[in-house]
């Protein structure tokens, strides 16, 4: 049976593997019995979330009706499997699931923040400063340099601010791993568009084998979008699909203003690199993050410093950030050798 087929209706030929699966690792719940419902968080094409109580705890259930196809049924199945097996405090916290042939509902942490997308750009919302802004970038480094880790690793393969989740700690989460592979050992490679366009890495656009490297692409596209506080390839005129094709043929990547700290920049530039064997690890961009985003704090409270005292003051502040951001450009140009 091909992949995109109707099943017949009140078949599902992996389903009791998928429960057992569950029984074994001890993932599958009984929601209507051990979840009190709250409210409906929203509905999509694939279902509705509702905000409930599991346990004591705050959850989202995501009630997905029907799926209809072996492609849908499978890519349930997978999501699972690899929500089942993660385990990192910026990866939204998967629960477990209820099966069955017409329903299936999916227990997962609540994030009270809502999503990145909300919170970095949602009109009414106070600005987001600076050090808020890097630490998220560093929470989302930190999830996909475990996702990297594991073995078999992970690609998620849609990162962007919709699938990142804010808790009320200001803690970032990664989540929907609806389109994840697990990636084998032996260097497994994937092909076919998946994604979304204007986060999606050239060789996925041109549905060219692809690795690991096609998420660090992703990753810089949203740094930059954290750094600037402006959504991608803003303003344009152009369809996602007219700037995947440029970014695709053309090399076509979001401005970075000139204000950008030049570490911060650098770490931009290398994780979009057209050529994916250019993009370092998640391994190397979370070391360098984690180094860098201090001094560059410090430095932002430098001139805030400098502005309000006297400009002799002012002088020799700037003239100590000259040399800090001189410093940092030659270290990522060393490590850009290095890769």
């Amino acid at each position: 049976m091909r992949d995109d087929t109707v099943e017949k209706e009140g078949t599902w030929e992996e389903l009791d593997d998928l429960r057992r699966r569950a029984r074994d690792e001890d993932w599958l719940i009984d929601v209507e019995a051990s979840c009190s419902f709250e409210r409906s968080l929203g509905k999509g094409s694939s279902g509705e979330a509702f905000l409930a109580r599991w346990r004591g705890a705050r959850v989202v259930v995501k009630r997905i009706e029907a799926l209809k196809t072996t492609l849908a049924k499978r890519a349930f199945a997978r999501e699972c499997a690899i929500m089942a097996r993660v385990r990192h405090p910026n990866v939204l916290a998967f629960y477990g699931a209820a099966l069955s042939e017409s329903r299936c509902d999916v227990v997962v942490e609540h994030a009270a923040g809502g999503t990145l997308k909300a919170w970095l750009h949602e009109s009414g919302r106070q600005k987001r400063s600076l050090s808020e802004r890097l630490d998220v970038g560093m929470d989302v480094a930190r999830a996909f340099a475990y996702l990297e880790s594991r073995t078999p690793s992970v690609m998620h393969r849609d990162l962007k601010p919709s699938n990142v989740f804010v808790a009320a700690d200001g803690r970032a989460m990664v989540a929907d791993f609806g389109l994840s592979r697990f990636v084998a050992a032996n260097g497994e490679e994937l092909t076919g568009e998946t994604g979304t366009y204007i986060y999606m890495a050239p060789e996925v656009i041109r549905s060219e084998h692809y690795d690991n490297r096609a998420d660090v692409f992703s990753y810089g596209v949203l740094l930059h979008e954290l750094v600037t506080g402006i959504e991608p390839y803003q303003p344009h005129n152009s369809t996602a699909i007219q700037i995947a094709t440029a970014v695709a043929d053309q090399g076509l990547r979001p401005n970075i203003p000139e204000d950008t700290h030049a570490g911060l920049a650098a770490i931009i530039e290398m994780c979009w690199q057209q050529n994916a064997s250019d993009r370092p690890s998640f391994a190397v961009i979370l070391e360098s993050m984690e180094t860098m985003v201090p001094d560059i704090l410090k430095e932002q409270e430098a001139k805030a410093a400098a502005r309000r005292e006297n400009p002799s003051v002012q002088a020799k502040a700037f003239q100590n950030l000259s040399h800090t951001f001189a410093t940092w450009s030659s270290k990522m140009a060393e490590l850009g050798g290095g890769l």
